[in-house]
């Protein structure tokens, strides 16, 4: 009797042995899930049938004694509770380096549903979920449509495909039928109701949609594709749905500017015939308007600038006022470019190009006698005994020519200074009446003229024989009278001071 005893105990340890071994990686399809490294896989296949007793086993490269089981019905609100849960494999064993083998072995002989399965893995390294769709009891059986691997396709041109993984409680896609409905989603929402459509598909081991962007009946835009898989016995599948982006043309570009008219772009064109004649120094602004035509589609905008000796820089962060709008203030003469590239999300790309001249701007003249501004033809005369200045630093031209102006004065048609905005009076040394002329040049070459007379009293002109001469009696009898003088200032006879300009034009 202990025999026969220890022989069942055998045969059952044999048997559990079995159930705990992992089937041959070959005879089914795996479902994997990999999260930094982590890898869990199924040896049934997608689709699995089981009655009273479902039993399935894998393998995982690392230990699940961590691992969490829940049996969910497809049909169910995602809301919904597990139909079975528990926090623990049946068993978990290892099987050679880095690798485990797993089984679960759950009573399921009170349920009939398309149900999915999900072992989850929680760690302080890694959190994983791996699932398995399974055809559970006799009835509530449907097919299912398993998500595409993107949420989103973009299609702008020649054929797209499009595999979804599919099953029926039947184990074939046989006779089965797909039905689609579209709207436009820019935001994944549908603008409008979901209207059907008929799309090119075929049923292999996968539903398979092929897409045209030249056949496909749909504008540019985003649309929304729902698909329903229905059955020899006309069960309806789950709903799918994915976002399709169709984006079959370049975006359309509109750059304006505060000199130029409005100028649509063609393509990636590059020609931009000179326009418009602006100054240095005067600020322009360039605004950029775009349409790809549908709602939801984005662009990325670069701006650059090429000056007249061909450099190419890039706009400083200062110069955008919007991202769609520059300003320029140009800072050398000669024929410049503004060029903005439009690539959209589809990856087309759009150049657009507004070229203009920048005329130099001449510099103006403008000096100085102590505070007395000279106007042009001006006749001055200046007070006996004094040295005198002209001073031109107040010229005016652009900021970026300022530094490298040149000045040339020219007295009596005479070059004597061809350096620095000032001109002082040790330059003449004759009296008389002279005509000055100050010529200021910039770095292009552009000149600005003033001319004006100034008389010299004889006295002024550092060693002349002035009036005076050199006779001895005169000097003596001038000594005196500016004795006198001062002996009656001393006694409080002098007369109050009046007030002369220093300068005075001739009338």
């Amino acid at each position: 009797m202990r025999k026969r005893h220890a022989s069942c105990a055998s045969i059952v340890s044999v048997l559990m042995l079995l159930l705990t071994m992992p089937f041959a990686s070959a005879s089914g399809a795996s479902t994997d899930s990999q999260v930094n490294g982590f890898q869990l896989d199924f040896f049934q296949v997608e689709g699995h049938h089981s009655t009273d007793l479902l039993n399935l086993n894998g393998t995982a490269n690392m230990p699940l004694h961590a691992a969490q089981w829940r049996l969910f019905d497809q049909q169910g609100d995602a809301d919904s509770p597990p139909l079975l849960t528990g926090d623990y494999l049946s068993s978990v064993t290892p099987s050679g380096e880095q690798r485990w083998s797993w089984t679960l072995v759950v009573d399921v002989s009170h349920l009939n549903c398309t149900c999915v399965l999900t072992i989850t893995q929680d760690d302080e390294l890694h959190s994983t979920r791996a699932h398995i769709n399974l055809y559970i009891g006799d009835t509530n059986h449907r097919p299912v449509l398993q998500q595409p691997m993107q949420s989103t396709y973009l299609l702008v041109g020649g054929d797209l495909e499009i595999s979804i993984d599919a099953i029926t409680p039947f184990d074939t896609l046989d006779d089965s039928v797909i039905s689609f409905t579209v709207c436009e989603a820019p935001n994944a929402v549908c603008l409008k109701e979901p209207e059907p459509m008929k799309m090119n598909s075929t049923l292999s081991d996968k539903l398979h949609l092929h897409l045209n962007a030249t056949t496909l009946t749909l504008d540019d835009g985003i649309w929304k594709i729902t698909v329903v898989l229905s059955d020899r016995a006309l069960t309806a599948s789950n709903p799918i749905s994915y976002t399709l982006q169709l984006d079959r043309n370049a975006p359309v570009v509109l750059l304006t500017s505060s000199i130029q008219q409005l100028q649509p772009s063609v393509g990636t064109a590059e020609d931009g015939s000179v326009e418009a004649v602006v100054y240095e120094g005067e600020e322009i602004f360039f605004t950029a308007e775009v349409s790809d035509g549908y709602e939801g589609e984005s662009e990325v905008l670069t701006w650059s600038k090429v000056s007249p000796n061909g450099q190419v820089s890039a706009f400083s962060d200062a110069s955008f006022i919007p991202p769609a709008s520059v300003t320029l203030r140009p800072d050398v003469a000669g024929e410049w470019s503004v060029i903005l590239l439009v690539r959209d999300s589809a990856g087309h790309l759009v150049k657009t190009t507004s070229t203009f001249t920048v005329a130099n701007t001449a510099p103006v003249a403008q000096v100085f006698l102590d505070g007395l501004q000279i106007q042009q033809a001006d006749v001055l005369v200046a007070p006996t005994g004094d040295s005198w200045v002209l001073n031109a630093t107040k010229t005016t031209d652009t900021d970026n020519d300022l530094t490298s102006l040149r000045y040339k004065w020219y007295v009596d048609g005479a070059l004597i200074q061809t350096q620095g905005p000032v001109f002082d009076s040790a330059k003449i040394n004759t009296t008389g009446s002279h005509e000055i002329e100050l010529v200021v040049i910039d770095d292009d070459g552009a000149e600005s003229r003033l001319v004006f007379s100034l008389d010299i009293p004889q006295d002024q002109v550092s060693g002349s024989e002035g009036m005076l001469g050199s006779n001895y009696f005169t000097l003596g009898l001038v000594f005196i009278i500016g004795l006198a003088g001062f002996l009656l200032a001393r006694m409080g006879s002098s007369e109050p001071e009046t007030s002369l300009p220093k300068w005075q034009r001739k009338k």
